[in-house]
């Protein structure tokens, strides 16, 4: 802890290494695709395809590098003034990101019940970070032809804000692990057989995100063949049911 009250972190080398690996690889994946549309080597039927994969490439290094942003920077959000969330609006456009890419895998990602506005105090880009990167990590792991279910609402007993995300990993992963799933750089078994290398912070991030800068929680649980993540953010103000 340092002397102002923030939490002072870490990173260990071999993370440090490791994030770097995952951002330089996609990087030059990118840049070969761009000498090859310059040099006429990737053909006219399929430069729409390369572009959009390329670009998909430099989504997953903005969210890597905003991660690391978010890490070291503790003072990021908290400098912020506090705005209205529009719990709906900041889901579909966090699912934007990751739409064409789960559906190339046969995943959709959909809000079960968009047209409900609720609300809640707080920082919009902080949700959308957790948001993003939970719907990442779902696109990447979750099984072909399968669905990411977002629901919404405000519970009536708290007056939380509840957001829970709901998909279907290609192979559950353990109880041991589920404990250990927010834990900084660990990694489970299903997302070291699809992907061999990752840095581990996406969930580390949206747990101190929902904690540090939303003042809610977060946990996950095993929901029959899928796992589901509960986001819960304080303050809920419930659609009026007014829309224009």
């Amino acid at each position: 802890m340092t002397d102002d009250g923030n939490e002072d972190f870490e990173i260990d080398l071999p993370l440090l290494a490791n994030f770097t690996h995952q951002v330089i690889n996609p990087l030059n994946g990118v840049a070969g695709t761009l000498d090859n549309l310059v040099d006429g080597t990737i053909g006219e039927g399929r430069r729409v395809q390369r572009t959009k994969a390329a670009r998909a490439q430099l989504e997953g290094v903005i969210t890597l590098v905003r991660n690391l942003a978010y890490l070291s920077s503790t003072q990021y959000e908290a400098d912020r003034p506090s705005r209205k969330i529009v719990l709906p609006q900041v889901v579909i456009e966090a699912a934007m990101y990751y739409q064409e890419e789960g559906a190339a895998k046969g995943i959709s990602i959909d809000l079960l019940n968009k047209r409900e506005q609720n609300k809640v105090p707080g920082h919009p880009e902080a949700l959308r970070q957790v948001l993003m990167n939970l719907f990442d990590n779902a696109v990447k792991y979750s099984a072909s032809d399968s669905q990411v279910k977002i629901r919404q609402w405000i519970q009536s007993s708290t007056g939380d804000a509840v957001i829970t995300v709901r998909s279907v990993p290609r192979s559950m992963i353990s109880e041991v692990e589920i404990r250990k799933i927010f834990d900084l750089g660990f990694r489970g078994g299903n997302a070291r057989n699809i992907i061999a290398s990752g840095t581990g912070l996406g969930l580390y991030i949206c747990k101190f995100l929902m904690e540090k800068r939303l003042h809610g929680s977060m946990s996950v649980q095993r929901d029959g063949d899928g796992l589901l993540f509960t986001l819960k953010i304080p303050d809920g103000e419930e659609d009026d049911g007014r829309h224009n």
